[in-house]
């Protein structure tokens, strides 16, 4: 049973509620002075006291109050915890720390856990971080919680926050699983957003591993820049242009496309740790003539991952093409192989295989993006 309610928020219960609190207001409460007064003067612990003597589906009390209220008598949760998803705007955290105060303050639903976690760079002063980098921390952060709290326990309100941060999270449901509910302030009920029966391509993942991996730590590209591009990849990112050129960096969906593989694949089983009797060794060929420090890089990745197999050096063919550290999943004679590249100082690369000791294409995803990951 699901136990974990992840709620966005907004800062309707403050901009639109209180700050417009008078005695002509909506189903306004007998306290609504006393609210009124700690909320101008900024006391935020008073105000979750004087919160706590309205009746939660008042409307008064926000959206997020509102709807928690009706989604607990649900046989679907038995609510445990509650884990607010603010903006990083200073009305945002206020909400947050005020709904904190209000919950634990609430015995009668023995909650074991409350809080709330301010999405960075999720504000609408900057508009392009907002999209860039807010959105995908969100996500990010919403994989944190279901790492910490378990798949099967965790369900979404997604009634409060900005529009695009209530389709994300609604996008996050749909991709991971997760029931999502959400209340407009017409409906007379929650409403929920069932997981679809999707699946998603996890070969271009393995295909674009490398550059996947740079654009998750924050890195952009010009379309000259990227060799061979995958139009598959157009949907993960968002393109502008710099100086009459395209220019690419990571988006919402291509975070939640990383984020739910890393989640559905955590370890792959099939790929057990090896024993040195089923291990060899990695073979080069007869030109002495690679990069500096490249069989001792091969050697280290070997050595490290104890599901490897063994690692073989490859010919040389397309050499200009090496750019650095990385690892692919690419087709050689008909047969899916991760190829690692290595580059030294000189600007001199070479190529390598790691061989899996099982070669399905989960495996080879998942291994190809452990190692950008670590040696990238």
């Amino acid at each position: 049973m699901r136990n974990t309610l992840v709620c966005t928020v907004g800062t309707s219960l403050f901009e639109s509620n209180l700050k417009r609190l008078s005695e002509n207001s909506p189903e306004c409460p007998k306290n609504w002075q006393s609210i009124k007064t700690h909320f101008d003067s900024g006391n935020w612990n008073e105000l979750a006291k004087e919160l706590l003597n309205v009746d939660p589906s008042n409307r008064t009390c926000g959206a997020e109050i509102n709807t928690i209220e009706e989604a607990k008598k649900k046989k679907w949760l038995e609510l445990k915890n509650l884990i607010f998803l603010v903006s990083d705007t200073e009305a945002g955290k206020n909400t947050g720390y005020v709904l904190k105060k209000y919950y634990e303050g609430r015995p009668d639903l023995k909650l074991e856990q409350v809080d709330f976690e301010v999405i960075e760079q999720l504000q609408d002063e900057k508009p392009k971080n907002f999209k860039i980098h807010g959105l995908r921390n969100l996500v990010r952060k919403v994989g944190d919680l279901i790492q910490r709290f378990g798949n099967e326990y965790i369900a979404i309100d997604a009634t409060g926050g900005y529009k695009a941060q209530i389709a994300v999270a609604v996008l996050i449901g749909q991709a991971l699983d997760i029931p999502v509910y959400y209340k407009h302030e017409k409906f007379s009920e929650i409403i929920d957003f069932p997981p679809l029966p999707i699946s998603l391509d996890y070969d271009i993942l393995g295909r674009n591993s490398d550059i996947l991996t740079d654009f998750e730590r924050g890195k952009s590209y010009s379309r000259s820049e990227i060799d061979n591009f995958d139009e598959k990849l157009r949907v993960f990112l968002t393109e502008i242009e710099i100086d009459n050129e395209p220019v690419f960096e990571l988006n919402a969906i291509g975070q939640l496309y990383l984020t739910s593989f890393r989640l559905r694949y955590p370890k792959v089983v099939s790929l057990k740790t090896l024993s040195d009797n089923e291990r060899k060794e990695p073979t080069f060929g007869n030109d002495h003539h690679y990069p500096i420090g490249f069989k001792e890089f091969v050697e280290k990745v070997w050595r490290e991952n104890k599901w490897i197999k063994t690692c073989r050096s490859l010919s040389y063919h397309g050499q200009q093409a090496i750019k650095g550290i990385g690892f692919t999943v690419k087709t050689e004679e008909n047969k899916n192989i991760i190829v690692g590249t290595y580059q030294d100082k000189n600007n001199f690369g070479a190529r390598f295989q790691v061989v899996l000791s099982d070669e399905s294409s989960e495996n080879l995803n998942w291994a190809a993006d452990q190692l950008n990951q670590k040696y990238r």
